[in-house]
């Protein structure tokens, strides 16, 4: 479980619901579902930013990122946690029943997400190769990012979707609680979340995350099936007892999103704040511990930057060559 420090007497008025987000000068947090990591951290997040700006700060979830980013774009959210591939995706309007939504803008880079898929350890799959005709989500209704994510690991792993009986759920949640049923063989699920963890308590034997093995198992093939993901190495560690062993999956970049036309005083305000918290939120949360506020300005971003952002990392001295053209060319 996650431990809070700092802000464990706020976090409970940061849980708070919300219904629009410049309402008495509030700021709302769009996240995923509760049991999510981004509902976990953004709670954190709510805390944190309360405290510095005294101006009440509440979490809103929502079912997943391509419900409530149209809202961010549109101002009724002030801020979203999402990830790199949903910003752009919603921004171009790429998924379908989407329309395009050009006024997102980034805040801020948080930390790289792990995402792989998982089983019930005592089924005895250690590789996605052995998925080969079993049970696993392959569409979640309401995260398109990760719907496709997930059929990426299949490829990387050396399957296609039809070799696997694809099934669909509407978000993580109920992915877990169908895996911990036994209505289903693997998942999609972001690593050592609280969601896994209660999976892991629950299940007999506990989970297993499966490792991606394989001649397309490199960044180089996962990236030109699904820009903007990569390849990366788990170790085993105290944190995520459902780690036994080191494993190979999928990895993409969590960012805070607002609103094109939210004020420079406002977005200056918030970043601040975010910008003196995080380390702190580091050591409460382990799962974002890969972020870094250094990295803040990490140019991975699908949609350019805010221009208060740019302005603060510029003052930063964050602000690089590199930043100027990849703002370039997400803006064309």
């Amino acid at each position: 479980m996650f431990k809070t420090v700092r802000y464990a007497a706020l976090a409970a008025a940061a849980f708070l619901t919300a219904t629009g987000a410049q309402a008495q000068g509030r700021v709302t947090i769009g996240t995923n579902p509760q049991g999510s990591l981004y509902y976990t951290v953004g709670g954190g997040i709510a805390a944190a930013l309360q405290e510095a700006l005294q101006r009440q700060v509440t979490v809103q979830p929502y079912a997943g990122s391509t419900v409530y980013l149209p809202l961010v774009a549109a101002g009724e959210v002030t801020v979203g946690i999402n990830s790199s591939l949903d910003t752009g995706a919603v921004s171009r309007g790429d998924y379908e029943g989407t329309e395009p939504q050009p006024d997102l803008r980034m805040l801020a880079r948080l930390w790289p997400l792990r995402v792989a898929l998982v089983t019930r350890a005592n089924d005895g799959m250690t590789e996605v190769a052995d998925l080969e005709g079993k049970r696993v989500v392959t569409e979640f209704a309401a995260l398109k990012s990760v719907s496709i994510v997930n059929q990426t690991i299949l490829r990387a792993g050396g399957l296609e979707v039809d070799d696997v009986e694809g099934v669909t759920v509407s978000s993580l949640a109920p992915g877990m609680d169908a895996l911990t049923e036994g209505n289903l063989d693997a998942t999609g699920i972001a690593v050592g979340i609280p969601l896994t963890a209660q999976a892991h308590a629950s299940i007999p034997g506990g989970i297993r995350y499966l490792d991606i093995t394989g001649e397309n198992a490199t960044t180089e093939y996962v990236n030109s099936i699904y820009p903007g993901t990569y390849m990366l190495e788990i170790q085993p560690t105290e944190r995520m007892p459902e780690v036994t062993e080191p494993f190979t999956t999928i990895g993409y970049d969590v960012f805070m999103t607002v609103s094109a036309d939210l004020p420079d005083e406002q977005v200056t305000e918030i970043l601040t704040a975010l910008y003196e918290a995080f380390p702190q939120l580091r050591e409460d949360y382990p799962p974002i511990r890969g972020g870094s506020r250094d990295d803040f300005a990490k140019p991975t971003n699908t949609v350019p930057f805010h221009p208060a952002a740019k302005a603060f990392f510029e003052e930063k001295g964050m602000w690089t060559e590199a930043n100027e053209e990849r703002d370039m060319a997400v803006a064309e």
